[in-house]
């Protein structure tokens, strides 16, 4: 069973390493763990369990040396917020957890009205920008991560890229997941276009990514059916809850997203 610390260590991970491989950074403050993401002027502060001002003050004098634009702070629903709010942060959008073990066959046996197709790829020509520059996170982290241990340079684990096109090659789907320290796999920045949504679009994306995933590197592999499912760990917010309930995923717990006014 996957934890609430774990599905926040899998999203921490997933910040870090996304400032990796745009060239950012990862540092830590009196207690504050941060990520700097250049490519969105972002900084991100990680699941503080007691922000002070010890931390925060030296960490956002950073932020705002390198230029960030914006700041975020993820934070346990139970974690004390007022030297947070002090500071001058507000809450923004909820964030919540979902955890299950679907199985790919499931997930695309559902997804029966569209006839497009799911694929694991980098190839994205139309990506461009912040898109194109958070695409080199799939490719910087190919090396499984040992289940021992944790790094302070985050998430050296594999991670991969999944894209959904129509028939016609139109893009109307991307995403990512990786492995955890924990064993499971966690879903990130799952998007399908507004046109595609209801189609099964998504169901189609996590499957492959699941797939992807827990393909078996010997030939002489356990079968499909034998293989253990791996769990599968997302955040999301209140409105994706009929999306993931549809990937086979259940409520796991809150947490909080706040933003620096």
């Amino acid at each position: 069973m996957i934890s609430l610390q774990a599905a926040q260590n899998a999203e921490a991970d997933w910040q870090r390493a996304l400032a990796l491989a745009t060239g950012g950074k990862v540092f830590s403050t009196h207690g504050c763990d941060w990520a700097w993401q250049p490519a969105r002027r972002r900084l991100v502060l990680l699941f503080p369990s007691a922000a002070t001002e010890a931390g925060l003050r030296p960490g956002l004098a950073e932020g705002t040396r390198l230029g960030a634009q914006r700041v975020d702070a993820l934070v346990n629903a139970a974690a004390a917020d007022r030297e947070l709010q002090a500071a001058g942060f507000r809450d923004s959008a909820q964030l919540l957890w979902y955890v299950g073990s679907p199985h790919p066959t499931d997930l695309t046996s559902a997804a029966t009205g569209w006839q497009g197709r799911a694929r694991v790829s980098l190839d994205v020509p139309e990506a461009t920008g912040v898109d194109a520059a958070e695409l080199r996170v799939a490719s910087a982290w190919k090396e499984p991560h040992p289940a021992s241990g944790r790094r302070p340079d985050a998430a050296a684990r594999r991670i991969e890229h999944v894209t959904a096109r129509r028939a016609d090659r139109t893009l109307v789907g991307r995403g990512f997941a990786q492995f955890t320290v924990d064993g499971a796999i966690s879903l990130h920045s799952l998007a399908v276009a507004a046109e595609a949504r209801r189609q099964g679009v998504g169901q189609r994306m996590v499957a492959a990514l699941v797939e992807a995933l827990t393909a078996p590197v010997a030939v002489d592999a356990e079968p499909d059916a034998s293989r253990p499912l791996p769990r599968v760990v997302a955040a999301g917010t209140p409105q994706s809850a009929a999306f993931f309930s549809a990937c086979g995923l259940e409520h796991l717990g809150r947490g909080r997203r706040l933003r620096l006014a």
